[in-house]
């Protein structure tokens, strides 16, 4: 059927009516009239998918991944970058007025290459071939390379493909390189015939959770290094990462906390990358694996002021932890526990700097922590070519 689509949703879906009932079409842009067929029928909306256009926006370019239509690691490349930063200020705009009830004006967002930036991917592997996920299934796409990828990793892919002919018992194969580029991590499930051949092309190996070879990768923040286990959270985008972090370190510095508290602190890297410019850092963290590697980092980069609690943040944190002056908080997808937010608004913080990478649930906390007003938001696009986007927002206590 010919619908005209009116506007472009959070994850940068064509919206359309059909029958009076939203319809969400991928691939396609606002003021487009397509042809669609509607794939799938819930309750309150479809999905549909474009048979051809018969109006196109000046707006859509042709995308450069010759898997864009089936693979679902990308979800914008239908869009210039510039374009793509727009959709983004506008969603995180439209959405905290929407869920916090402030009209907030994103100050900027920080943007760099748009292909070859991940320095880490998960391959599945099928009967001897690397595949990616279909978009929404479980079917597998046979891939090449992948170009949102750094080209170390498709060195390693092209090298993967001719391995995996005959070790054809694995099911999945994570890559990870150095923010250097210089080390290279491999991490296997399967069975695996010739370990030698893995060996080979990595600095650090691990088959089934094993150690074959180096447990952890050496990589760098800024003028840090970090020891990074193959299970260890640690941002995909080493340019955008360090621009960030510079955002976080400038407000530190501007502040002046005597303490810093750094929750969901992973391996430690903002905590020890902002202990130059405060007297004492506590992070915390909930997965062990972690909070090891955080000690080992604090260690490795002569860190004296920063110390680690192991422990849910929810289970950790309570008023007597009113006595630090600045809170960093990086949580999951799903944002901050509720008693969190009774804590941090409890507390004699004068600023909370919130790292975050769902804006939704970014909006929802903000409105919560009703002790606090939004000083600006900064944007990070941590990852171009899809819908997601990475923010930091500093709130100052009313």
């Amino acid at each position: 059927m010919e619908t005209k689509i009116t506007r472009l949703d959070d994850f940068g879906r064509g919206v359309t009516r059909i029958n009076d009932k939203v319809c969400f079409v991928k691939n396609a842009l606002s003021e487009e009239i397509v042809d669609i067929d509607v794939i799938k029928e819930k309750k309150k909306y479809q999905i549909g998918k474009v048979n051809s256009y018969i109006t196109k926006s000046d707006k859509r370019i042709t995308p450069k991944c010759k898997y864009y239509d089936v693979c679902g690691g990308c979800n914008l490349e239908h869009i210039s970058l510039e374009e793509e930063n727009n959709f983004k200020k506008e969603k995180v705009e439209k959405i905290l007025e929407k869920f916090a009830s402030k009209k907030v004006k994103v100050n900027k967002i920080a943007s760099e290459d748009e292909y070859g930036y991940r320095n880490k991917i998960t391959l599945r592997v099928d009967n001897g071939r690397i595949c990616l996920l279909e978009e929404e299934s479980n079917n597998l796409v046979e891939i090449d390379e992948c170009i949102l990828a750094e080209n170390k990793i498709n060195e390693i892919i092209k090298e993967l493909k001719e391995i995996v002919k005959d070790e054809k018992d694995i099911s999945k194969i994570m890559i990870r390189v150095s923010n250097n580029l210089e080390r290279v991590m491999i991490k296997v499930d399967g069975k695996v015939n010739d370990v030698n051949l893995f060996k080979e092309i990595s600095d650090s190996l691990i088959i089934n959770d094993k150690v074959i070879k180096e447990e952890y990768l050496l990589s760098n923040i800024l003028d840090k290094k970090f020891l990074v286990s193959s299970d260890s959270f640690f941002q995909v985008n080493r340019k955008i990462t360090e621009m960030m972090y510079r955002k976080i370190i400038e407000t530190v510095k501007e502040n002046k906390p005597n303490k810093v508290l750094d929750l969901y602190c992973g391996v430690g890297t903002i905590g020890i990358c902002v202990s130059s410019y405060t007297n004492n850092v506590l992070g915390v963290e909930v997965v062990e694996k972690a909070v090891e590697s955080a000690n080992k980092n604090k260690e490795l980069n002569k860190v004296g002021n920063i110390d680690f609690k192991c422990g849910k943040v929810e289970n950790i944190i309570d008023n007597s932890y009113s006595t630090y002056d600045l809170i960093i908080v990086d949580p999951p997808r799903s944002g901050l526990d509720k008693k969190v937010v009774e804590v941090l608004n409890r507390s004699n913080s004068k600023t909370i700097v919130y790292v975050s990478c769902d804006p939704i649930t970014l909006a929802r906390d903000i409105k919560l922590l009703d002790n606090y007003e939004i000083k600006e938001v900064e944007l990070f696009n941590m990852f171009p070519r899809t819908y997601h986007v990475e923010s930091v927002s500093v709130l100052e206590r009313r």
